[in-house]
């Protein structure tokens, strides 16, 4: 009975075979079994066959990873965008000059300062001065301490003893409020728009590296920050108006092309108050053009505006967006981040500004133990005084480690700055820029216009800027699908139908003779067996015959 079995089981794989090969779509395979052909050329079929079935398995794997590896491509839009689509651009713009002279004069008290430490013996002149004056000048070596953390690696590097100084800084922040420049007078006039309505509703007193700068048109500070998880001691921005009532609008969108539709500032800056020694010989304003929804971090990148000048800067967008076919795909193959896929401890909205500042202050925080006073905190951690200047500065450097450096970082620092993991937002705007920059010869308009006497002309250097979209329309980008599950599979069937004729009929074909025509044929096979069986028994039968 198993010996049975076992031959039917081998009749109904042969009986299947022969006629898979005899009705099957595929090319090639149909004279695989045919009784006319000979060995040699059923053999010469089984390679042609084998090879090209290799060749198509080849090709498809090349496309698998293609798809799997990069599946998303940037490409650019059908159609051009028109700039009143867009938010007109956060402006930020920082005076290189820190303090006013008439709250410190800073080059003057350093001197003063420095003799007083490299000197032990103090002359009369001095001690006449400071000796019923102590407490005075203990107040004025704070105010140093703290303008100091504004100041250059130059400064740093030629009075690097004042970090030595030990004094209190408490309410840094406060203090150098206390000493920045007016801003009533730094930012003199503003305009906006076609009508040149006045945007000071739109300016914001902001806090940075750089010490107190003016934002035009970004969010509110309630909107950026995460509230519950920062400190309370101060607000990092504060609107231009704050009596009561006042509801700062929404940022503005842009209102068309060119000068006319642009923003324009009058700076002012008192020639008093002009200090070299602790920025440098590069005096001016440092300007930062970046999205509404990010924090300015000046000291990565900026752009540097002359004293005296007349400055335009004709813009143009770069924007890109995310299909949303794409957003199924994980980050690592899209290269980037939705909102909702990177969450920041300080920041509610994600981009890489944002994320890279919170990368720098938690990298900070490891090493020194304390952070700047302009980075975003929680109420537990210290800002750093003066004292941790240098090690504050050296941070920076180990965001991206560079061989070479007498100092690598700790391996903590490096998993820290490896999970940082920055990439850009999914939908952001950068912006190309273009300036153009003349002399301003303010004292002779103004002095034709009598708008000042005569002996005031020269108090004052006025600095005027204007930043616009140089066209109407741009072309955006679009980070979309290279190959989606349809793309891959129409790879698959032409590379299948090229090689060999496949289709998706085939392979049904297949599977139906592996899985459905087995049990016909099998139940074919045993039926004629045992027909031909009764047959036998039939023919074995005694004929018994009547006699005549």
């Amino acid at each position: 009975m198993a010996k049975h079995n076992k031959r039917l089981r081998r009749s109904v794989r042969v009986e299947v075979f022969r006629e898979y090969c005899a009705n099957s779509s595929i090319h090639g395979v149909r004279y695989f079994n045919r009784d006319e052909r000979t060995a040699c050329e059923r053999f010469w079929w089984l390679v042609v066959f084998l090879l090209s079935l290799l060749g198509c398995c080849v090709m498809i794997h090349k496309t698998y990873e293609k798809w799997n590896q990069a599946p998303i491509i940037v490409t650019f839009s059908e159609k051009p965008t028109p700039v009143w689509d867009i938010h007109f651009p956060a402006v930020t713009i920082c005076p290189e000059t820190k303090v006013a002279a008439s709250s410190l004069n800073f080059t003057a008290e350093m001197n003063v300062l420095a003799d007083d430490i490299h000197y032990s013996n103090v002359t009369s002149e001095r001690k006449s001065r400071y000796g019923s004056k102590r407490r005075v000048l203990l107040y004025g070596i704070k105010l140093l301490s703290v303008s100091s953390q504004l100041c250059n690696i130059m400064f740093h590097s030629n009075y690097g003893w004042l970090n030595q100084v030990k004094c209190s800084e408490d309410n840094i922040v406060d203090m150098l409020k206390r000493l920045a420049l007016p801003w009533r007078t730094t930012v003199a006039l503003c305009y906006y728009g076609t009508d040149f309505t006045e945007c000071e509703n739109q300016l914001k007193v902001t806090l940075t590296e750089e010490g107190i700068c003016y934002t035009f048109n970004m969010l509110p500070d309630r909107e950026i920050f995460r509230k519950n998880a920062m400190h309370t001691d101060y607000i990092y921005t504060r609107n231009w108006y704050i009596f009561p009532g006042f509801q700062p609008p929404a940022p503005s969108y842009a209102r068309d092309a060119g000068l006319h539709a642009g923003l324009t500032f009058y700076l002012a800056q008192k020639n008093e108050d002009t200090d070299y020694l602790c920025t440098g010989y590069s005096q001016g304003y440092k300007l930062k053009i970046h999205g509404i929804d990010e924090y300015p971090h000046m000291a990565k990148r900026n752009l540097r505006l002359p004293l005296g000048h007349e400055i335009s800067i004709a813009l143009k967008p770069q924007m890109i967006v995310t299909s949303p076919s794409a957003a199924y795909y994980s980050w690592e193959k899209r290269q980037c981040f939705f909102n909702h896929e990177r969450h920041l401890r300080y920041f509610q909205i994600y981009n890489q500004e944002n994320c890279e500042l919170e990368c720098l202050t938690n990298v900070t925080h490891a090493m020194c133990g304390c952070v700047r006073f302009s980075m975003p905190r929680s109420n537990d951690t210290k800002v750093c005084t003066l004292s941790m200047w240098h090690c504050m500065y050296r941070s920076k450097w180990f965001l991206r480690p560079i061989p070479g450096l007498k100092r690598q970082p700790h391996r903590v620092i490096l998993e820290m700055v490896k999970n940082c993991n920055c990439l850009p937002a999914c939908s952001s705007v950068s912006y190309d820029v273009e300036m153009a920059q003349t002399s301003l010869d303010m004292e002779k308009f103004r002095l034709a216009n009598n708008e000042l006497p005569r002996d005031h002309l020269d108090k004052f250097t006025i600095t005027t800027l204007a930043i616009y979209f140089k066209e109407s329309y741009f072309i955006s980008s679009k980070r979309s699908e290279l190959y989606g599950w349809v793309d891959f599979l129409a790879n698959c069937g032409g590379l299948l139908g090229l090689f060999m004729g496949v289709s998706i009929l085939s392979l049904l074909e297949i599977c139906y003779f592996i899985t459905i025509r087995p049990f016909s044929v099998r139940s074919r096979i045993a039926s004629a067996e045992k027909h031909k069986s009764n047959e036998v028994q039939n023919a074995m039968l005694p004929v018994i015959c009547k006699p005549e």
